[in-house]
């Protein structure tokens, strides 16, 4: 059931994305760049996109918080898909080596103007039902995080975007460990700095 609302929710969001990109005037050319699409959504006739898609996340990210705590960033594969007006990008990078180390996947979703509040409050309903969600100050507009039998996962949202990063143990059936709060809300705020718009 967690599944489908995700899938719901993620289908509602490209398709506005879609909606607003076939508003355009057809005298309006279409942006060709994110900085070009910021300009032009902080006009009169709407608020500016504060993040932008890139080519390839795991260059921008900053995993030196957590490679403290398990070591060197090894194997990094990225990809980065667009549908509609929305890009999800995604960057899994191993850290460490067993029996300690964990495979850190961080996913961005940058959509049009406000998306990621309305992503981050449809998601969080469905998490808040099943599991113990704590929240984190300070850290883009809305932000918290839990453990699951995936390992420990930081959601945050900001204007157009919302950010999940999920530490998992190389080594199945690992308990999570409880010290990585503060690494990876420091991973998550560096990632929201190199993909401001």
């Amino acid at each position: 059931m967690k599944t489908l609302l995700v899938l719901l929710s993620l289908a509602v969001l490209a398709v506005g994305g879609c909606v607003r990109a076939d508003d355009r005037p057809a005298s309006t050319p279409a942006p060709t760049s994110a900085a070009a699409v910021s300009g032009a959504a902080g006009t009169a006739t709407g608020p500016a996109l504060a993040y932008r898609s890139v080519e390839g996340l795991c260059a921008v990210l900053d995993f030196r918080p957590l490679s403290e705590v398990f070591g060197a960033v090894g194997r990094q594969q990225h990809q980065a898909r667009a549908v509609g007006g929305t890009s999800n990008l995604t960057c899994a990078s191993t850290l460490g080596q067993l029996p300690h180390g964990v495979v850190v996947t961080v996913q961005a979703t940058v959509g049009p103007p406000d998306s990621g509040r309305v992503m981050y409050e449809g998601l969080r309903r469905v998490y808040d039902e099943t599991e113990s969600l704590t929240d984190i100050a300070e850290l883009g507009a809305g932000a918290y995080q839990y453990d699951d039998a995936a390992g420990r996962h930081v959601v945050v949202y900001d204007a157009n975007l919302y950010l999940t990063l999920t530490a998992a143990p190389l080594r199945l059936n690992a308990a999570p460990r409880n010290d990585l709060a503060e690494p990876m809300s420091h991973v998550a705020a560096a990632a929201l700095t190199a993909l401001r718009a």
